[in-house]
């Protein structure tokens, strides 16, 4: 039988090793873990808001939201004015502007039952006006958009007919893609839920490789992280 000395020195070199070595380990299964529960927590809390029940002010939030979304994916510049400025948007729900145009918007995400009166129509047409004769357009015509999920009466019609103001129909489509994953001017790609600070002041621009997606996975998968 052959023995190999081994000095205190070197056995305490080899025990310190080892020791380093498992904290290494340790620390890279917390990181991991951390890095992912956060990611896999974020999902969770999407998931919750979207299954809950949402007050009606949540719902007509959501609502606009989903509006300008479709708006934003045909390159549209979106001003989410309702979400950001609350009671106090004038009865502008969202501002939504191109190269030729800006469209002044009202959502109402109503029970199929009611009706949009004549009132509402007027209401849009006049705050239109005041946008119109307060506002730098850089000479693009302005035009009122009504967005709804219940039904025009007749005499709303024939007002909105007169006074040129678009009547569109619409459903609530709760699961479009709504996070937004957005690279900051620093070059950080961060993603947003829809109850993260700052979410309505967030602007996706296509054409730099950000995106809306529909699940954090998606997100990650295209190197975002959490900007909470």
């Amino acid at each position: 039988m052959i023995f190999i000395e081994v000095s205190d020195n070197d056995l305490m070199n080899h025990i310190l090793i080892i020791f380093t070595l498992m904290a290494i380990v340790v620390l890279a299964v917390f990181l991991f873990r951390r890095f992912f529960s956060k990611d896999e927590r974020a999902q969770r809390e999407l998931n919750k808001y979207l299954s809950q029940p949402l007050s009606s002010d949540e719902i007509g939030r959501f609502y606009e939201r989903y509006i300008g979304h479709l708006y934003e994916t045909e390159g549209y510049d979106v001003i989410y004015n309702g979400a950001i400025n609350g009671y106090a948007d004038l009865g502008r729900d969202l501002i939504v502007k191109c190269v030729d145009e800006v469209l002044i918007i009202q959502t109402k995400c109503w029970s199929k039952n009611k009706w949009i009166q004549e009132k509402h129509v007027f209401q849009l047409f006049g705050t239109m006006t005041h946008f119109t004769r307060t506002s730098e357009k850089n000479g693009r015509p302005t035009k009122a958009v009504f967005y709804t999920t219940a039904k025009y009466g007749d005499v709303a019609r024939d007002a909105a007919k007169v006074l040129g103001v678009e009547l569109r129909t619409e459903e609530l489509n709760r699961s479009y893609p709504m996070i937004k994953c957005s690279v900051s001017s620093s070059g950080d790609k961060l993603y947003y839920l829809p109850f993260d600070q700052g979410y309505d002041n967030i602007k996706i621009d296509l054409h730099r490789d950000e995106y809306f997606t529909k699940t954090v996975k998606e997100a990650v998968a295209k190197g975002f992280r959490r900007a909470a």
